[in-house]
């Protein structure tokens, strides 16, 4: 069997604490493979090479998150609910 090239994930994390969901995204990002994940927990925005911001099926936001968060009111207020900050 070959390894996956991609790894796609919905919100995997939700219902971890901090420390296991540190653990889990290690050994994912690990494997090398390309990962496309859901998520709102800002452990994993923090990791992302790119978020797309995503409101009523239609993309208001693409870029990394210290750009996002200067130039995209819903990424940080998704970002701000979410526990995250700076």
């Amino acid at each position: 069997m070959r390894e996956p090239e991609l790894l796609v994930f919905d919100d995997i994390s939700s219902a971890l604490d901090v420390e296991t969901e540190q653990l889990l995204w290690r050994r994912l990002l690990a494997r090398g493979a390309a990962c496309v994940a859901v998520s709102h927990r800002p452990a994993v925005l923090r990791q992302a090479h790119r978020i797309i911001v995503l409101r009523e099926g239609r993309v208001v936001g693409c870029g990394r998150l210290e750009e996002l968060l200067h130039s995209c009111p819903e990424m940080r207020d998704l970002w701000f609910a979410a526990g995250g900050s700076g």
